[in-house]
């Protein structure tokens, strides 16, 4: 983790998490309309596999371990909640290794406990922790990545409350009988997609 410190110093303003300025306003829903939350063995999970041809698992493990040191070091925050690169981990962020003896450096597992933002104005601050697990497969040549296990707390009501991705942002409670949004899901289904859509971005980046 020490050796890392001099990498997240940097990534506040270069790099991988390099600021990326862009309105927080979504006026455009169709990247997250039916279909854009998959649902595999009853959970939300959103998964890619990446291609790094030439590249081996030792290289690739080490490349990853990096960033992920990084992105999921407790108690940190990066950029303006306005940037799509943005988070402010909290204190249950953190990275574990394979710990498979006979076949190591083939997986990390990030456990993500963070804020995600929807408003942030001088009198009116609406946001969620999010919780999920982001597990990290990797052979030579390639890499999958899988977001699962997602759950928000947040004031639903009069208190808060931990509430699981499955009820809350699938094509099943996001939307109404007549298929359009309902207004209070759409905002944990928004930043989930693009949390999600970010994260992968981030991993396609470091290893190419």
């Amino acid at each position: 983790m020490v050796a890392m410190l001099p990498f997240c110093v940097n990534a506040q303003n270069t790099g991988i998490f390099g600021k990326k300025n862009t309105s927080t306003k979504v006026t455009d829903f169709t990247p997250y309309m039916q279909g854009a939350v998959p649902v595999e063995n009853g959970l939300v999970t959103f998964s890619k596999t990446f291609t790094a041809t030439g590249k081996s698992k030792e290289d690739l493990y080490r490349q990853i371990a990096s960033w992920a040191s990084a992105r999921y070091m407790p108690n940190i925050e990066n950029g303006k909640w306005t940037d799509p690169d943005y988070f402010r981990n909290l204190a249950y962020s953190s990275v574990k290794v394979s710990d498979d003896a006979s076949d190591p450096k083939t997986q990390i597992v990030c456990q993500g406990n963070e804020e995600i933002v929807f408003t942030n104005r001088i009198l009116e601050r609406d946001y969620a922790e999010i919780e999920y697990k982001l597990n990290i497969k990797i052979n030579d040549g390639s890499v999958k990545a899988t977001m699962t296990n997602i759950a928000y707390v947040y004031t639903f009501t009069s208190e808060k409350e931990r509430v699981a991705a499955e009820a809350y942002i699938t094509d099943e409670t996001a939307f109404n009988k007549k298929g359009n949004f309902i207004k209070q899901n759409r905002k944990f289904r928004v930043k989930t997609v693009d949390l999600a859509n970010e994260l992968f971005s981030e991993i396609e980046t470091v290893i190419k």
